[in-house]
């Protein structure tokens, strides 16, 4: 973290040192330290939905986000979870437009509100800070073709430890259910099951009461690097 004010850094508190906003001139940051506040939420609550007008910008600071797409009207499709230093709804409010993904907390969660009147208000008065925004879009589009990638080329082992490796946290756990987890890395059940069976054998993951702990992080860097299973 570059210079920030002890009161700036206070506010933002873990998003000052980590994801896309740690990346920012300490100016931004204390500018959106300025603009925005924190609000607790709890698991189960919709952030937005499809459809919704784009009112704010939120960063997860605690907990767990789940991006959801529609599939059809009356369906949608948990595509990935996000993990503390997460950003959205950038997208939508930047553009003009109303959401086109849904938002849920997967755990009870703080994050950042970033308002949109005030926010809109302040690129006005610093359009340089455009720069920074445009970069949070590129960073989260480039998740997503990767995810996307990823499912088109690689064999189901190599998908499936390559979602683990993103789901992790720091103390190497994957805070997810099986039956969760075979949902969002979009494989068959038979592939997700013989997948998952591979790893618990070779003692790289073991399974918990509501998630996964990662036992052997090197080992799971290899097989998420093969093409040949």
């Amino acid at each position: 973290m570059n210079q920030l004010t002890k009161t700036s850094s206070a506010n933002l508190q873990v998003l000052a040192s980590l994801g896309w906003l740690a990346q920012q001139p300490p100016g931004f940051q204390e500018r959106m330290a300025r603009l925005g506040r924190w609000i607790s939420v709890s698991r189960g609550a919709v952030i937005y939905a499809v459809g919704d007008e784009a009112d704010a910008i939120f960063g997860l600071g605690e907990g767990m986000l789940d991006v959801a797409i529609p599939v059809s009207e009356d369906r949608e499709v948990v595509v990935h979870r996000a993990l503390p230093g997460f950003w959205a709804g950038d997208s939508a409010l930047l553009s003009g437009s109303h959401r086109t993904i849904s938002i849920y907390a997967a755990a009870d969660s703080r994050l950042f509100k970033l308002p949109a009147t005030a926010l809109l208000r302040s690129l006005r008065e610093y359009p340089d800070d455009w720069m920074c925004f445009y970069q949070l879009s590129h960073t989260n589009t480039t998740t997503s073709l990767h995810t996307l990638a990823e499912i088109i080329s690689l064999p189901p082992r190599a998908r499936f430890a390559r979602a683990l490796l993103r789901l992790t946290s720091t103390g190497g756990e994957v805070r997810l259910t099986q039956e969760e987890l075979g949902r969002m890395v979009g494989m068959s059940r038979a592939a997700f099951r013989r997948s998952f069976a591979a790893l618990i054998d070779r003692g790289i993951v073991k399974v918990e009461y509501g998630g996964i702990i990662i036992q052997d992080r090197a080992a799971l860097d290899r097989e998420a690097a093969r093409t040949d299973v």
